[in-house]
């Protein structure tokens, strides 16, 4: 037993180092730096590294920025060329690919698999504008290893050759994580020779940077013409993003003079009847430029304007509203509309109930009239101009696309993106409804301009709201980050905007509008100006039942409702005459003196919300998982991860 005991004393250490217990660490990390006059720095790294097929299997990658900060302190684009890559003194086979800010490249291939033990890489590269120009001096500040090795490094040097003739003026070391200023490092100077090594193993995610100071002049400065193209290089995103900003707008601006201006409007003066008698649901049509809330709006209108003129009686069940066929008959042509609703209720065998439980019969009833509408007055009264629309989304989606493609629009900024999205949408949904509330009683002028003070107001406060997001949140604290989420966020701004102001109704749209609008104001005037009116009809059940359904149609019902139910106080009989009416095509609850707007106008209001409180439920998204609640962790479909290589 003790001889046992004795040779695993002597085996045990042994194991542990052992080869098949060996860390994977770079044993030497050596840069050679060649300073031109030009300022191109040509590298070569000898990279050694013992390899146990853990981490390192095929090859090692190593990782460049294409970015630094130069002289102002403003983010600038380098060169960068690969020269040769070798691995134990022969050629090895290598390919790069782009990353966040920066280059990879990896060294062997992917179905050969390093010997374990030793093994040494050497990768030659190129680069240039890696010099910064100071008022006093020239500086090589120059981060030998980089500070994101997963790796431990036993140790670093750099010997770095400057121009004939040029001598160091001053020299630094700094060693450690990224922003640490250890300095456990020497230096030794030999004429234009400088050597760098560290004094300790450098850990995972540490590093050796090394800084030297040249006289003035003692790399050639590059000419204005280079420093243009560079200045247009480093700001190529910037500027591809500012001129499709530009090219959207003059694009709108132009095809909104050449179609969307609306035609001048007429003189609107308060009317007690439709222009050119057109129905109620066409006055909904009309006045929204097209349907507004899917069409159920114009849809009850167009019910109850069946109902006053006998064709329909209206049952209200509190849970239910049905609309029955009275069977009149006659030779009176239905409008567009108004027909597609009876043909919907005599499918139903004339008997057409709104609950849910009829959903898809309600659906189909909708479905079929606005069909009807917009097959018989698509374009007649309001051009949306979409195709001018479809022009100008596709100008903006190749100025995104070329953004992303030739624009230095790396990962780390992508998340920016959202930033100007989120705040365009939500100012033009506040300026385009701030426009559509000034509608009713506005010039288009001032309708207009309240919409694009309001947008730029926006626009200020998007710009101000995302610097301070972009710098505390997200870091991107230089102007050119911030110009850029402004010039994509103002693309996004204007096509939400146009989208709004392209629209324009045609001449008769605009005869139809000004109408639309006199009558709109004589159902909401007070008693005694309507009774100014010369030429208006008196106040009578039949006047009111007859306008009902256009104060559906515009909104306006309640005042409507209200007016009629003073005039049935003031009537003779006052309560008793109130009480006494019931609008022979309406069976629900029993009017009381005052309570008519109450009833019938909250009836009338309330019926398109009815009728889509009664549609089916839209189906439901993929998404098992094989659990009750419809599963997760990470969701359906690919997920994404890696490492190694």
């Amino acid at each position: 037993m003790r001889r046992l005991l004795a040779a695993l004393a002597v085996a045990l250490p042994l194991l542990a180092t052992s080869p098949a217990a060996a860390a994977e660490i770079i044993s030497a990390f050596h840069s050679v730096i060649d300073v031109a006059r030009d300022g191109t720095l040509t590298i070569t790294e000898t990279i050694t590294a013992n390899v146990e097929g853990r981490e390192i299997r095929r090859g090692i990658y190593r990782d460049f920025p294409l970015t630094f900060l130069d002289e102002n302190g403003r983010r600038a684009r380098v060169d960068f060329k690969v020269l040769s890559v070798e691995r134990d003194g022969e050629e090895e086979e290598h390919r790069t690919e782009a990353i966040s800010g920066g280059i990879r490249v990896y060294t062997g291939k992917a179905d050969v698999f390093l010997p374990h033990g030793e093994h040494t890489f050497q990768i030659s590269y190129e680069t240039g504008r890696q010099i910064r120009f100071f008022d006093d001096h020239d500086e090589l500040y120059w981060n030998v290893t980089g500070t994101e090795w997963i790796f431990p490094i036993e140790e670093a040097t750099a010997t770095v050759t400057l121009p004939s003739g040029v001598r160091a003026q001053a020299l630094d070391v700094f060693t450690g994580g990224y922003g640490a200023t250890g300095k456990d490092a020497r230096v030794v100077e030999e004429g234009d020779e400088i050597f760098f090594a560290t004094t300790r193993r450098l850990r995972p995610q540490e590093g050796l940077s090394i800084a030297i100071m040249m006289p003035k002049g003692s790399i050639d400065r590059p000419s204005a013409g280079q420093e243009n193209i560079w200045w247009l290089r480093d700001r190529l995103t910037l500027v591809i993003a500012a001129a499709g900003l530009l090219l959207v707008t003059l694009y709108y601006g132009r095809a909104w003079v050449r179609v969307g201006r609306d035609p001048a409007r007429g003189v609107m003066v308060p009317r007690w009847d439709p222009p050119d008698g057109i129905s109620p649901a066409l006055v909904n049509y009309v006045d929204n430029r097209g349907f507004s809330g899917e069409g159920w709006t114009a849809l009850s209108a167009a019910v109850l304007n069946l109902a006053v003129k006998g064709y329909v009686v209206l049952d209200d069940l509190k849970n239910a509203i049905v609309i029955a066929a009275t069977g009149k008959g006659g030779v009176e042509q239905l409008p567009t509309g108004e027909a597609a609703v009876m043909k919907a209720i005599a499918a139903a065998d004339g008997r057409l109930t709104i609950d849910r439980a009829n959903g898809k019969k309600v659906e189909a009833a909708g479905s079929g009239f606005r069909r009807a509408m917009e097959r018989e007055h698509r374009d007649k009264y309001y051009r949306a101009n979409t195709g001018y629309i479809i022009g100008g989304v596709l100008i903006s989606v190749v100025s995104l696309g070329a953004l992303f493609i030739f624009g230095d629009l790396g990962e780390d900024k992508i998340p920016l993106v959202f930033v100007p999205v989120v705040f365009a949408i939500l100012v033009s949904t506040l300026a385009v409804s701030f426009g559509k509330s000034l509608r009713r009683g506005s010039s288009l002028a001032r309708r207009i301009l309240s919409i694009v003070v309001l947008a730029f107001i926006g626009f200020v406060l998007f710009s101000v709201f995302s610097s301070i997001l972009a710098v505390v949140v997200l870091s991107a604290s230089e102007p050119d980050d911030l110009a850029l989420l402004s010039a994509i966020g103002g693309i996004l701004l204007v096509n939400l905007l146009f989208f709004f102001l392209m629209g324009a109704p045609t001449p008769l749209g605009t005869r139809m509008m000004d109408g639309i609008d006199g009558l709109r104001q004589y159902m909401t005037l007070a008693e005694k100006d309507r009774l100014n009116m010369q030429g208006a009809p008196e106040m009578s059940p039949r006047h009111f039942e007859t306008l009902l359904p256009y104060a559906v149609a515009l909104g306006v019902e309640k005042p409507w409702t209200e007016t009629f139910d003073r005039w049935l106080l003031a009537a003779a009989g006052g309560a008793a005459a109130a009480a006494a009416y019931q609008p022979a095509w309406y069976h629900g609850d029993s009017f009381s003196p005052g309570s008519f707007a109450d009833t019938i106008g909250d009836f009338a209001g309330s019926m398109a919300g009815t009728m889509t409180s009664s549609l089916p439920p839209p189906p439901k998204s993929a998404s098992s998982g094989f659990s009750s609640g419809g599963g997760f962790s990470g969701g359906g479909g690919g997920g994404g991860g890696g490492g190694g290589w």
